[in-house]
């Protein structure tokens, strides 16, 4: 496999290249929120470390959503235009699919939205069953185990979720942004 995944959704940019067996990933500190800055340099770094040029990329993998409005669409652009620029198949990828891979049960996979509203996907056996929002009345009700997403990318499952996608052929033509909430605008235009 030869491939790349990019996270821009969160406060911590992941970045991760693949060629075979060789792995490398950036990840920013979190703090600074300058995604747009420092995305292409971390690529150029992870490609470098296991010997791939942008055009030897095979699979492009984005994670769309959810997670900040901005960095979502940040993380889809540049997919976009690098899969268009290198020929490389696109794979969206959501914030939760990593996290329930190794699920075996009935998983709700959170992230705080703030004020009692979180950004969800149920998993059965790791596999989706439906993305949401959800409260801490729908939570508390939940039958199953219930993640909270602390912001701690795991690698591994990463690429699991990744090869698993193209063993089964799962590519999209284009990466769409996965927003679980409508922006501001779309609210307010509701409201008129």
């Amino acid at each position: 496999m030869k491939a790349i995944y990019i996270d821009s959704c969160s406060a911590k940019l992941l970045v991760i290249a693949v060629n075979g067996d060789k792995v490398a990933s950036s990840q920013s500190d979190g703090v600074s929120l300058r995604h747009n800055n420092i995305i292409l340099p971390f690529l150029d770094k992870v490609l470098c470390d296991v010997g791939l040029a942008i055009g030897d990329v095979e699979h492009i993998a984005c994670a769309v959503g959810a997670g900040s409005f901005t960095g979502i669409r940040l993380g889809v652009t540049t997919c976009n235009g690098l899969s268009f620029s290198t020929g490389a198949k696109r794979i969206s990828m959501n914030t939760f699919e990593s996290i329930a891979y190794n699920t075996s049960v009935n998983t709700l996979v959170l992230i705080d939205a703030r004020h009692g509203n979180y950004f969800g996907g149920e998993y059965d056996g790791g596999l989706e069953v439906r993305l949401s929002n959800y409260t801490d009345e729908d939570i508390n009700t939940f039958d199953g185990d219930v993640i909270v997403w602390d912001g701690e990318h795991i690698t591994s499952n990463i690429i699991n979720v990744m090869q698993r996608k193209i063993a089964k052929s799962d590519f999209v033509d284009q990466l769409i942004p996965l927003y679980l909430k409508k922006s501001q605008a779309e609210r307010e235009a509701e409201c008129l």
